[in-house]
């Protein structure tokens, strides 16, 4: 890959920053500058097993082994990461002798897999953990001048990395906490076994100061934290996040509603009036962008394509008067929580 191609694959990543399938457009990147036949997307998390987001050309029985053979002695990867969580990229001969089963990935897991070397980059998530980009080659190892070549690129790599997950925490903060950033707020995300991946000042001053909080550490499920939601006061809010977000896959945010909210009436008619504006397929899309959602995400979950929720989009510009996304969502902060129980409960009565 040349200067100018490596120019326009930037740009293309750059424009998928915020959405589902960043680290997918990432992984197809790093193959671009090397080629090879197989890859994985996985994240690590300490105590925890990794959780397999993606993979290219790999069968899922192979996934299965891989979970169900106790990667936390035999990969080698997850072993050198634990040790050392700086952002790199780790090559197989670097990482094995980090592993405390070494024999297990050099000879049973390589064989099964059917590959002759492997490399693997390290990109850090909030919550002590990361996403690790693999790649695999069958019979070719990978040559110095190659692995020298994606170094240099990799800062640049990992910058847009970064600026994806600030992406994302920015769409929680625009969802959830009201006219503040989250780390303003109450928020905790948990895991889909109820772990905690990110905790602000605000949650755990709450956990000082009201007992049920410390109720959730005995959640080992989503559906265990959605009953204990129900069961807590009625400020605590949830919000689920899907399988391809790189900070809790399959997991969810819990955080606390404004309390002046409750009280404030002018803030249930402002939802009404901007609900009555709509039509129902843009109360969907309000709705699930409210939520956090992605265009993409949008699309996906709604069955429709992508320039139809842009255009429904613009037609919600004009009837609200903003010119963007990010406007609509700040024009929509002082009553979201109104607004999305107003759409909620329109949605369910069709």
């Amino acid at each position: 890959m040349d200067q100018d191609a490596l120019t326009i694959a930037l740009g293309g990543l750059a424009r998928e920053i915020g959405e589902p399938c960043f680290h997918h457009r990432l992984l197809e990147l790093v193959g671009n500058l090397l080629p090879h036949e197989m890859g994985w997307i996985v994240r690590y998390r300490p105590g925890c097993d990794p959780d397999v987001l993606h993979t290219k050309a790999i069968d899922a029985a192979l996934v299965e082994y891989y979970l169900q053979t106790k990667p936390a002695a035999g990969d080698p990867y997850l072993c050198s990461w634990r040790g050392n969580s700086l952002p790199r990229v780790e090559t197989l001969d670097a990482a094995l002798p980090q592993a405390i089963d070494r024999n297990f990935y050099a000879f049973d897991f390589k064989k099964r897999a059917e590959f002759t070397d492997e490399l693997a980059l390290f990109l850090p998530v909030p919550g002590t953990a990361c996403i690790s980009l693999f790649l695999e080659r069958r019979e070719r190892m990978f040559a110095s001048d190659e692995l020298d070549r994606l170094r240099r690129v990799f800062p640049a790599m990992l910058d847009f990395h970064h600026a994806h997950i600030r992406s994302l925490f920015g769409r929680l903060s625009m969802a959830i906490a009201d006219c503040h950033s989250i780390e303003d707020s109450a928020v905790v995300v948990l895991d889909r076994a109820g772990r905690s991946v990110f905790t602000t000042p605000g949650w755990k001053k709450l956990g000082e100061r009201d007992r049920w909080v410390g109720k959730l550490a005995q959640a080992s499920s989503r559906a265990d934290i959605s009953e204990m939601v129900l069961q807590a006061p009625s400020f605590l809010r949830s919000l689920a996040l899907d399988e391809a977000n790189p900070v809790a896959p399959g997991g969810v945010v819990l955080y606390v509603a404004g309390a002046s909210d409750e009280a404030d009436g002018s803030s249930v008619r402002a939802a009404r009036d901007v609900a009555d504006q709509l039509t129902p397929r843009e109360r969907d899309i309000m709705l699930l962008t409210l939520d956090g959602l992605s265009t993409g995400a949008i699309a996906q979950q709604l069955n429709i394509a992508k320039g139809s929720i842009k255009n429904c989009r613009l037609r919600m510009y004009r009837k609200l008067g903003v010119s963007s996304e990010r406007a609509m969502i700040s024009a929509m902060m002082p009553f979201t929580r109104q607004l999305r129980a107003r759409l909620e409960d329109e949605r369910s009565a069709r």
